[in-house]
Parts: structure tokens; sequence; C-alpha cells
């Protein structure tokens, strides 16, 4: 057996397939990867042709920097990732991940 995709692939997988819920547990998913080999053909799709989802938290953080950029120009780049390299999208991920931890209550 080959070695089980990531998981963002089996979720994908399961979305799209009759024989699983995409709410299933992922070790359900896991377990029918190793069964089903029309699955795992499915999987070895979408791992090569695909790309993950973005985290939705990064997205946020584009949104909102996109939203205090001076220019239409500048808030594009910003919500199509061009800037991702940029350390304040760094910081923005983590003041979103600090909030979410109930940092300040």
């Amino acid at each position: 057996m080959t070695d089980t995709p990531p998981d963002w692939v089996l979720i994908e997988a399961a979305k799209r397939s009759n024989d699983l819920n995409e709410n299933d547990d992922l070790e359900i998913t896991i377990e029918y990867y190793g069964k089903s080999s029309i699955f795992r053909a499915l999987c070895d799709m979408i791992q090569k042709y695909e790309q993950p989802p973005v985290d939705r938290k990064l997205l946020c953080a584009r949104e909102a920097i996109a939203r205090a950029a001076d220019s239409e120009i500048a808030q594009r780049q910003w919500r199509n990732g061009i800037n991702d390299h940029l350390a304040s999208i760094e910081w923005t991920v983590r003041a979103i991940e600090l909030w979410e931890e109930g940092f300040g209550k």
C-alpha cells in the first residue's frame, strides 16, 4: 500500500465519493483509502492536479490588509496572495490565532 495522502486530499475525495460522507471521521476515510482502489485513484488525481484549499485565517488576513491598502492594485495583490511572503501576513494570522485562543479576555 502507498503512503496515505494529506488530510485535505482525503477530505476532498470524501466530498466527491458516493461511498463516504465528508463529515465522516478521518480515520474512517483513511481506512477506506486502504481498502478501495477506486477511492485511492480519486485521491491520487486530486493530489496530482489540485491545490490545497487556502487556510481561512490566511484569507481573513489577506482581506484585512487589502482593506487597509491605498490602491486598487495593492488591494488586488493582497487578496490574490501575491504578498503572502511578507511578514505582515504572518503577523496578521498570528493576531487571529491569539484572538481565537482568547488572548486579552
